[in-house]
């Protein structure tokens, strides 16, 4: 990322923008929606990797975030729906939106699109914001990342500098490299890791190029340009797109945001939508959907995979009323109109407050492990309380090969929608009303994991697992970015 003085007409744009009340109070035209650009002559010039930049070019998005009086943040993005859906990091739009300019025309040539987020995942740090413009959008298309080829020539695209949209082109060095680990020899005695892969590629990349697309020779991307190693040269490292089509509902949560349910669990497919379950007594139970039937389109629009589904469910859980659904079930097609259903909170325990004691239960453990084990078959080395989620207190003299579970009630002070995060170098599960919320287990450094959730005011039954293997012996619990304190901890004597 890269900071800069605002001109004097984004200086006129970012007032304009605080006295509207925020980027989602108005809805501008926007005259610079790129159109298909004209096809490519026959030439020894007209290589592949120039097919691939000209036709994704118009869909490419610069981005500025207003952060400061006087500066701005520059990132990058890639639209990746035609409604102006742009796919981008989260550490590049820490605001609630900016402005966008698209495609490569010379500054001057172009005007800034205001842009607002619709949607972030901080632990993957990726984030999808909404260009408040008529469309259609050019976009490119998702990829899938399973089948990477080392060596394949890749194209990145982005912002660097705040220059507006740069390409460079280069291969693929690694289609799944660790990071954030003591190297790879120490790697091959953890038999359950769950660290994050990134692809590595030699592309130039600097700051600005963050949230751009990393772009395979078939045009499709494949990778969310994220980091880069200052004190290597030539690395850079994509988020693979695959982590975007396992994590989208989360990225969105369109239900949870809307407080409106629809009630379909769908299974993790990069190129279709499958229902793999219906939840009972659900809007999508009474419009007859079942299990195994495959999406095909909503109001008449198709869709390709489930993150078209998701962000077609980002806008139509904001109108009234219910909206039309086609789906494949075997040789037959059928058509369904969903009433989405209010949604009501988790509900809080029926437990008094005067017979709880403060803080939390623990029971510890000695032993190795790769995963959480099941507590029910060990016997704990020591039962106590503790105030607060606080490692140090609990595991004492001991550093390594150990593991703890905590017990008892959070207590929350209104109904609302919470992010709730654990912190954990290793594995961590985290338990809420009696089902597991964050499923964070495995080895790995610490690694943050959260879950955005619609809860009642009042007490809710909480379960902490943790084990450490080695490291850092971390553990901590967060509710909206903010470390759970004691007050809200509580169990029964």
């Amino acid at each position: 990322m890269h900071k800069y003085f605002l001109t004097v007409l984004l200086r006129v744009f970012v007032v304009q923008w605080v006295f509207q009340g925020g980027i989602a109070s108005l809805l501008i035209t926007n005259p610079l929606v790129a159109q298909e650009a004209a096809t490519l002559p026959d030439s020894p010039r007209v290589t592949p990797i120039v097919r691939v930049i000209h036709k994704a070019e118009p869909a490419i998005a610069s981005l500025f975030v207003p952060v400061a009086s006087g500066q701005l943040v520059s990132g990058s993005g890639t639209i990746i729906h035609s409604d102006g859906y742009v796919l981008t990091n989260d550490h590049v739009v820490q605001n609630t939106g900016g402005y966008a300019l698209l495609g490569s025309d010379l500054p001057g040539e172009q005007r800034p699109v205001r842009f607002g987020v619709v949607g972030r995942l901080p632990e993957k740090d990726l984030a999808i914001v909404k260009l408040l413009a008529a469309g259609p959008f050019p976009t490119v298309p998702l990829g899938r990342s399973d089948d990477l080829l080392n060596g394949e020539s890749v194209v990145v695209a982005g912002n660097p500098g705040g220059r507006g949209l740069v390409f460079t082109a280069g291969i693929v060095s690694s289609r799944k490299v660790l990071t954030g680990t003591p190297n790879a020899l120490v790697m091959t005695n953890y038999a359950n890791s769950r660290r994050d892969t990134m692809i590595q590629f030699d592309a130039a990349s600097n700051g600005g190029n963050s949230g751009g697309p990393l772009i395979n020779l078939e045009g499709n991307l494949i990778g969310v340009v994220s980091a880069k190693v200052f004190q290597e040269q030539n690395i850079g490292f994509a988020i693979p797109v695959d982590d975007v089509h396992d994590t989208i509902e989360q990225i969105l949560d369109p239900e949870i945001r809307a407080r409106k349910e629809v009630g379909l669990v769908l299974t993790q497919s990069v190129s279709s939508v499958v229902i793999g379950r219906v939840k009972q007594n659900s809007a999508a139970a009474a419009a007859g959907l079942q299990a195994d039937d495959v999406l095909t389109a909503v109001n008449g629009r198709p869709l390709r995979h489930r993150v078209d589904w998701y962000l077609a469910l980002t806008f139509l859980l904001r109108e009234k009323g219910p909206f039309d659904v086609t789906v494949r079930r075997g040789e037959e097609t059928i058509n369904a109109k969903i009433r989405p259903s209010g949604m009501l909170p988790a509900p809080a325990e029926k437990v008094a407050d005067d017979t709880l004691k403060p803080g939390l239960r623990y029971r510890f453990f000695h032993g190795t492990y790769s995963l959480v084990p099941n507590f029910d078959e060990l016997t704990p080395v020591r039962i106590d309380n503790v105030k607060t989620v606080d490692l140090s207190a609990i595991r004492q003299e001991r550093e390594d090969h150990f593991a703890v579970e905590l017990s008892g009630y959070l207590r929350i002070p209104s109904d609302d929608v919470y992010r709730l995060v654990v912190i954990s170098d290793d594995g961590s599960k985290v338990s809420l009303d009696g089902d597991v919320v964050i499923d964070h287990d495995g080895n790995h450094p610490p690694l943050p994991a959260g879950k955005l959730l619609y809860l009642q005011k009042g007490n809710h039954a909480l379960k902490i697992e943790h084990f450490e293997g080695g490291g850092e012996q971390e553990l901590k619990l967060l509710i909206d970015k903010k470390p759970v304190t004691a007050d809200m901890l509580w169990h029964l004597p």
